[in-house]
């Protein structure tokens, strides 16, 4: 009999005759079959003896450990691995990790290690893409301005403008603009007023030149905003000890995020309040009612710098 006949044999014993067996971890079976091997079996060799360690690693039930991290439960972390947050699903996470978890399967820790069940079991829903990164720009002007060759000169009722819909605010933020107060929003002004004055930046030195896309200015403007606003989205999923990666994949709603459909929901309403999405489920619409679940779903599958 060769050794991995024998392996394979002496691991069915193993695990038909050893009862505790049964409450241990997929890897704490493999390390308990690992010291039989090794101190049972005299006549097996050290090497034999790690060679059926990487057979019964190869043989374990296909798992995958996840840290629970703030805002967790068994249903988001089934929704994430299964596409599936059902009771049905989660409760399979919860019998795997019992004696981790405890008896009640609500009460999780941050920091526990849990074991994800399952063999061939599916990783968060893959990404497809509806185009590249200037698809996805010019299809985010088409919807802000309404009309399929969106123009650079369009101003709304609220004074936003251009072929992206820019404020003042975020304007003030990208170094083109500046007002100290009286600027939309929140600051004094019911809407943007465009009272303030412009820096020169990219050679731009009044609202009718950022209007006539001077310099591709509003080219410029909406890449160098979306890098902004990615990584205001960080740094605020940071501070509740969550990452974009905790989210990339999974399902909010019935809509699969993805990086494009994070950046639209961060244009419509702010990074502040994407973060807030995926972190509480909040909607947070604009003053037309557009919720920002939306654009989460409306951009999400294009192709950004930021895959």
């Amino acid at each position: 009999m060769n050794i991995k006949s024998q392996c394979q044999q002496r691991l069915i014993v193993l695990l038909l005759s050893t009862h505790t067996v049964r409450k241990l971890s997929a890897a704490g079976m493999v390390f308990l079959f690992y010291l039989n091997m090794l101190f049972l079996l005299p006549e097996f060799s050290y090497a034999a003896s790690r060679k059926c360690y990487s057979i019964a690693q190869g043989q374990q039930i296909n798992t995958t450990q996840y840290t629970v991290q703030a805002g967790d439960s068994l249903s988001n972390i089934a929704e994430r691995f299964y596409g599936d947050g059902s009771e049905a699903s989660w409760r399979k996470i919860y019998e795997a990790n019992r004696n981790v978890i405890g008896s009640e399967p609500t009460q999780l820790s941050v920091g526990m290690i849990l074991i994800i069940p399952g063999l061939n079991q599916p990783q968060p829903t893959p990404i497809g893409s509806k185009g590249s990164f200037q698809d996805m720009l010019l299809a985010l002007g088409r919807r802000e301005t309404g009309e399929s060759n969106p123009p650079y000169d369009k101003v709304n009722s609220l004074g936003f403008m251009g072929k992206y819909q820019f404020g003042e605010a975020l304007l003030i933020d990208l170094g083109y603009y500046q007002a100290k107060d009286n600027f939309y929003y929140g600051n004094g002004a019911s809407k943007n007023e465009w009272k303030g004055s412009w820096t020169g930046k990219d050679g731009v030195n009044s609202q009718q030149e950022f209007l006539s896309n001077k310099n591709n200015v509003q080219e410029r403007a909406i890449n160098e905003a979306m890098k902004l606003k990615w990584g205001v989205l960080n740094s605020e999923l940071a501070a509740n000890k969550r990452s974009v990666k905790d989210f990339i994949g999974r399902t909010q709603r019935g809509i699969v995020i993805t990086p494009s459909g994070l950046l639209a929901a961060a244009h419509l309403r702010g990074p502040k309040a994407a973060a807030e999405m995926l972190l509480f489920d909040r909607d947070n619409p604009d003053e037309n009612g557009t919720s920002i679940f939306t654009y989460l779903s409306e951009f999400s599958g294009f192709t950004t710098p930021f895959d």
